[in-house]
């Protein structure tokens, strides 16, 4: 009987770890607050997985063409602080009030200035890794469909 226990123990314990997995691993944590009036939140982080410094625009921003000029306050783990936004952010994280993960509101991050050239989607309430645009980040810009 204590091998059945044990063996069912491991069962579920691999279970959960698989679907810990299944969740929604882009899902935001929170860290970008949304404004308090617009409920909308999009932030460029200095390093990967939405970790350093960030750079936080509310939703009365919807759309930047050009990063230059913006610098990374001292805030998160502080890396990055004082460095240039522009062509400096390795991921991404787009919250707004409500929680949806609406494919139809999302912010496009652009390669080059004046919402040109590839560009990575961040989907609403997601975070992202910046992927076409790690390092290289001009400009950005929000949809709302």
């Amino acid at each position: 009987m204590r091998k059945a226990g044990y063996a069912f123990g491991v069962f579920i314990a691999a279970m959960a770890s698989i679907f810990t997995f299944l969740t929604p691993a882009q899902a935001a944590t929170g860290k970008c607050p949304t404004d308090s009036s617009t409920g909308i939140g999009f932030c460029l982080y200095y390093n990967s997985n939405q970790a350093g410094s960030y750079y936080r625009w509310n939703g009365n921003t919807g759309r930047v063409s050009d990063l230059a000029g913006y610098v990374y306050p001292n805030n998160g783990s502080g890396a990055g602080a004082g460095q240039a936004v522009k062509n400096n952010s390795a991921s991404a994280s787009y919250s707004m009030a409500g929680g949806c993960v609406c494919t139809s509101d999302f912010v496009r991050v652009y390669f080059n200035s004046g919402f040109l050239g590839n560009y990575d989607q961040i989907t609403s309430n997601t975070n992202k890794q910046l992927v076409n645009t790690y390092n290289q980040n001009a400009s950005w810009q929000s949809f709302y469909i």
